[in-house]
């Protein structure tokens, strides 16, 4: 082996600078696979936009597509694009809610890379999202910013819509009639120059809504069946449904038979275009008119339309948010990662180390074997390099030991996240798929539908409630939260808990007796407290018997204030009153589970915001809980 060791120095040299020739041309080829496939996320992102105005499921797929690439080329531009078209998405089925997120996440990136162009383009999208949420000033203000964008850095783009949605905002503003005619004429210009078809057919429906509001029926619906005929036979779905809706409703203002004609072909094209979840009020009108019209065959085929609305809204919803927690928690997870990585790059540096030792020991003991009056001299060498050594690996096995500790610990958060989750949606989602069953085994009339859809609603806005706690809880948990205490008032705060658990305490006939001063102020997150409000008084509204008294009270004590909840309830068992703020592996059945695990957000919350949280039983019987926070002295108000 020693011989072979000892090669000629030109050879050497040739092995290595063809191991760098090898090494410059992986590189190369690395950086072309990252090229194209930077491109290729940029072609889905272009191929998504196109798909929205004629098939919105093409437009999600590609989206999504272009995201998980992005992602793991970590391509900032590529993934705030697919934000962009997926809160588009989102925005047509109607969950507004993780619309305005996937926008946001979009603008951060944008202004993070200064991409005038895309903050412009998603200045548009929020501009609208205000707008119909009927906030006309902040989607004027968002709308002159993408303008004043568009025109500065001569983006047609950006400008033609930000034009055309200015005029869509302002058309009935009778001092402002002057700039709409202008801003599309402008936008005519533009899209014509381009060749974008289906921003046309956008504009020409803007114009037959202003001929309406100006009377001119005659020529509006004889340009409306035009615009139909087009946007039908060249697969623009999402015009023609709008099309069809306007001309559906200016039928019915005159009274016309054949309004529902045009109602029914604009069901068909949202069905094929993917849009059919915004068309709910108008499968119920159609459902409720063939009903009426004595033609069960046709109200059927709409009741079956109805059904597969409940189930996509269901879907996209509960889909849609688990899929952004994931993106959400994968932070962690990459974290998870590099500790793994560092503690094997540890490892081998540790067995390098004791090779290293072993070629020293045998290096030694060959020179103690050829220079035997120098033993004396190279065995003290070789103690203090082997002490050296060892106080070396000592050090490296306490930073493996607290690395291995902290992988633990994130372990266990993820463990906890995981129980949290199957636990608070499990029942709700259960109770959206049971009522959706009952829709499709029974022939309900419009009204008995509209109770259970506006149920179906409820349950999904406590839902998406339960997943803002999560959320929340998530960001508290990491490493990077920073607790910012501000002045709250808990006789403000629970009314409002209160209030949105009417509905439960109603059906128990509790009676609720609050006794907190107005004045009394704590220092706390509001979030974070309402959270602690909200499973406090749920867990005592659960335990409660029928018609029974549920106590909210407070009481301070030199700077501090205590808020408790007692009911009447049969208590917390003495085996689990221990553990009841605890994670553990102790096995619990029934209710009492459920309320554990909500509880080990609330202990955690109250100790990020430096309070003491305890539960007990009341000696005539039922629990009480409390919590106990700072106090707001009237000076710091001022």
């Amino acid at each position: 082996m020693i011989i072979q060791a000892i090669k000629p120095k030109k050879a050497v040299w040739r092995g290595v600078g063809l191991i760098c020739f090898l090494c410059f041309a992986g590189l190369l080829h690395a950086r072309d696979i990252s090229e194209d496939s930077i491109r290729y996320v940029d072609k889905l992102n272009h191929q998504a936009i196109l798909a929205q105005q004629k098939k919105l499921d093409t437009t999600f797929f590609y989206a999504r597509q272009a995201r998980e690439i992005a992602t793991r080329l970590d391509y900032t531009k590529g993934k705030a694009d697919a934000w962009q078209v997926l809160g588009n998405y989102y925005g047509e089925n109607n969950n507004h809610y993780l619309s305005i997120r996937y926008y946001m996440d979009a603008l951060q990136a944008y202004e993070k890379l200064n991409d005038s162009i895309g903050i412009g383009q998603i200045y548009i999208c929020i501009s609208a999202y205000y707008q119909q949420s009927g906030q006309h000033a902040s989607a004027m203000d968002y709308a002159g910013r993408a303008m004043e964008i568009g025109h500065r850095f001569g983006n047609d783009s950006v400008y033609a819509l930000a034009l055309m949605h200015y005029a869509s905002v302002n058309r009935s503003e009778p001092q402002k009639e002057d700039s709409v005619r202008w801003a599309v004429t402008t936008t005519r210009n533009i899209f014509i120059r381009h060749a974008d078809q289906a921003a046309l057919l956008q504009l020409d429906l803007l114009n037959i809504k202003d001929l309406l509001r100006k009377k001119d029926t005659v020529a509006a619906e004889a340009k409306l069946l035009s615009l139909i005929a087009f946007a039908s036979a060249n697969g623009y779905n999402y015009t023609g449904m709008n099309a069809c809706h306007l001309m559906a409703a200016t039928r019915a203002a005159m009274h016309q038979a054949d309004s529902i004609q045009y109602l029914s072909q604009m069901i068909t094209l949202s069905e094929r275009g993917g849009y059919q979840t915004s068309m709910l009020p108008y499968v119920i009108q159609l459902f409720d008119w063939y009903t009426k019209a004595g033609k069960p065959d046709s109200a059927a085929r709409y009741s079956g339309i109805l059904l597969d609305i409940l189930e996509k809204r269901t879907a996209i919803k509960s889909d849609g948010e688990m899929d952004y927690l994931s993106f959400y928690t994968q932070q962690h997870d990459i974290h998870s990662l590099q500790l793994k990585r560092a503690i094997q790059e540890k490892m081998l540096y540790k067995q390098q180390l004791e090779t290293r030792g072993r070629l020293y020991l045998a290096g030694f003991l060959s020179i103690l074997l050829v220079l035997a009056t120098l033993t004396g001299w190279y065995f003290f060498r070789a103690y203090k390099k082997m002490k050296r050594n060892a106080g070396f690996l000592t050090a490296k096995n306490q930073e493996m030991q607290a690395k291995n500790k902290l992988l633990q610990e994130h372990d266990d958060f993820k463990n906890k996240l995981v129980s949290v989750v199957a636990h608070d949606f499990r029942a709700p989602l259960s109770n959206i798929i049971n009522i959706a069953v009952f829709l499709k085994e029974e022939v309900l009339t419009a009204e008995e539908a509209t109770g259970w859809m506006i149920e179906v609603e409820r349950t999904a806005g406590y839902t998406l409630q339960i997943f803002d706690n999560i959320l929340a809880w998530i960001s508290s948990q990491s490493s990077g939260f920073v607790y910012t205490p501000e002045a709250c008032k808990p006789a403000e705060m629970i009314p409002e808990v209160i209030q949105y658990m009417e509905s439960l305490i109603r059906g128990k006939q509790l009676q609720i007796d609050i006794s907190i001063p107005d004045t009394t102020t704590v220092w706390a997150n509001r979030e974070m407290l309402q959270f602690v409000h909200r499973n406090l008084i749920h867990n005592a509204v659960r335990f409660s018997p029928v018609k029974g008294i549920l106590r909210i009270s407070s009481n301070t004590d030199m700077d501090y204030m205590t808020l408790s909840v007692a009911d009447q309830g049969p208590g917390i068992p003495e085996d689990i009153l221990p553990y009841l703020f605890e994670y553990s592996n102790q096995q619990h059945t029934g209710e009492q589970q459920g309320a554990g695990l909500a509880l080990i957000i609330c202990r955690d919350f109250i100790y990020k915001m430096n309070g003491a949280i305890k539960a007990g039983n009341l000696p005539e019987g039922g629990a009480l809980l409390s919590y106990t926070l700072l106090l707001v002295k009237p000076h710091q108000l001022q």
